[in-house]
């Protein structure tokens, strides 16, 4: 083919990609997820509290971690929300506008990272095109591209600096960019904090010869990402920030990981069984504990079936990737193999790092704690199929024909089933999950409230006080005056007070006879042969909340 005409047809594919991956994450998305989580309307509300004040919700300047529920979020989402929520207001879509259009940033960075890793091989722009499309149409980073998760933004910027990492190799002033966006996904979510170091200790030894020849830029950006991490290098060591974080999530909490080793290892002292000791030390139970939670993230029931418990990470009834990844996916890693050099050792060790951080945390598997895993994925899915296509020259005709009618058959199926689940069933079947109810029941508080000395709303949902302040808009100034009505800087774990407003575990029998008072509960906490004034639905059709007054 005519250079021209090829690299005009490569630009075309290319445009389409990019097209296809700015509808996906951007049709219906203010309204798919079909309600903000707790998450995203914390981010959203602390976004606009700093958009008007420069402090979060508590009145913290310009924080370098979000307090949030005590959770202390990375800040860098809530950052890139300002700028949104200025323009397009507080609501869904400005919260989510960030995540989406990174989203589709890591498809185009996706393309130039896999024609860098594979810029050996002459099929390298086949091979990138096809990456970018099935990170285009991934359900994994599809997921997490719709919603305002904040690793979303780490694996953008992480993505970015293994790109320019590599690029740096021929030009070092890249490697200081690089650094940069290394550092960008440490300050956007948790997991990258581990991750990043990990990759850049095993790319420098991978690349120790050709960074010693840029030594100069190789030490700048050394030096220039301590410097600019010192502040998440402090909060590890805080009772708040990464440190309060850690102590949640890590398996290292005593209680939950030993508990049933140190039975084991009292019974085997009772019966004066000595050899106890050596299988039931803590050593033991964490490599095992972290051997599981590691292993976990290559189960093909979890990649390809049914995802994780976690129903905000899929849709129902998919797992994280399409199942005709399957087959390519064998294919790529052999083919890795058999072509190795320095660039695809750096891609492997990549691979195989990127769920440590989520292997030392509860609740493994976790596809957002191991999200740097999906551009590895579906690289190794368009090697495959570059591959698999290239082999089939070898064979007849007919049966060549058969096996591509099979595979686009698979394909087209998987694609549309995935699709269908998604906007068709995820919404109605995991409304509850996505909280949704608040945003009506807020709604109808704030439209009823000059009616009422006081308004109580359940927290049988949890965090019900961040919807009002996000669907009310309350002034970010007001409430960092208020919040504190305890008096000593502490959060209640089940209870806030706002001006009129309660939120709290509704005790029917003692709240519906305080005088005008207007009470928002679940079903168990309201009976439904009381006087009901509303009963706002899940979209299954179950009851959410049900709505009763003293009037």
């Amino acid at each position: 083919m005519n250079s021209f005409l090829k690299k005009r047809l490569i630009r075309y594919i290319f445009f389409s990609i990019l097209i296809l991956s700015i509808f996906l994450r951007f049709n219906q998305l203010g309204n798919n997820p079909p309600s903000l989580d707790w998450d995203e309307a914390s981010l959203g509300y602390n976004a606009y509290a700093l958009l008007k004040t420069g402090a979060d919700e508590y009145g913290n300047k310009f924080p370098m971690s979000i307090r949030s529920f005590d959770d202390y979020k990375p800040p860098l989402y809530a950052y890139l929300i300002v700028s949104s929520i200025a323009f397009y207001g507080l609501n869904e879509f400005g919260v989510r506008f960030p995540s989406a259009i990174l989203g589709v940033v890591a498809v185009i960075l996706t393309y130039f990272f896999a024609k860098e890793l594979f810029k050996s091989i002459d099929q390298k722009e086949t091979i990138a095109l096809c990456s970018s499309f099935f990170m285009a149409i991934s359900p994994w980073h599809l997921q997490f591209s719709r919603a305002a998760f904040e690793g979303n933004v780490g694996l953008t910027f992480f993505l970015l600096g293994m790109l320019l990492f590599l690029k740096g190799l021929k030009k070092p002033y890249f490697l200081l960019l690089s650094g940069i966006s290394y550092v960008l996904s440490m300050y956007s979510y948790h997991s990258f904090r581990l991750i990043v170091p990990s990759v850049l200790l095993a790319s420098s030894m991978i690349f120790y010869q050709a960074l010693w020849q840029k030594k100069f830029y190789s030490c700048i950006t050394f030096l220039s990402m301590i410097v600019l991490s010192v502040p998440i290098f402090l909060s590890i060591f805080s009772v708040s920030g990464t440190g309060a974080r850690l102590s949640m999530v890590t398996i290292f909490s005593p209680a939950e990981t030993l508990h049933a080793s140190i039975n084991r290892l009292r019974l085997d002292q009772k019966r004066g069984n000595t050899i106890g000791e050596l299988f039931h030390n803590r050593r033991v139970t964490y490599f095992l504990a972290i051997a599981k939670g590691y292993l976990d993230h290559y189960n093909p029931d979890f990649l390809f079936l049914h995802g994780d418990g976690g129903k905000q990470h899929h849709a129902v009834d998919t797992g994280m990737l399409y199942l005709f990844e399957l087959p390519f996916i064998i294919v790529g890693f052999v083919f890795l193999f058999q072509k190795f050099d320095r660039r695809i050792l750096f891609f492997t060790t990549y691979f195989f790092l990127s769920p440590i951080a989520s292997a030392i945390s509860t609740g493994t598997p976790h596809p957002v704690r191991a999200i740097a895993m999906i551009p590895a994925f579906h690289i190794l899915t368009a090697l495959g199929v570059v591959m698999s296509y290239y082999l089939l020259y070898r064979i007849g005709r007919f049966f060549k024909l058969g096996i591509v009618f099979f595979v686009s058959t698979l394909f087209i199926f998987n694609f549309l089933y995935y699709l269908h689940q998604y906007y068709v069933h995820t919404p109605i079947e995991y409304g509850y999950f996505w909280q949704y109810g608040n945003k009506e029941a807020v709604y109808f508080a704030l439209e009823s409230e000059k009616k009422y000395n006081k308004i109580i709303m359940t927290y049988g949902y949890d965090q019900p006080y961040i919807y009002y302040l996000f669907y009310g808009k309350i002034d970010p100034l007001w409430y960092q005056n208020h919040w504190n009505y305890n008096g000593n800087g502490k959060l209640d774990r089940f209870k806030r007070i706002i001006g009129k407003y309660e939120f709290r575990p509704i005790q029917y029998g003692v709240d519906s006879r305080i005088p005008k008072t207007l009470l928002i509960g679940t079903p168990e906490e309201i009976p439904k042969n009381r006087k009901i004034i509303k009963e706002i639905l899940f979209p299954d059709g179950r009851t959410a909340y049900r709505i009763s007054s003293s009037l």
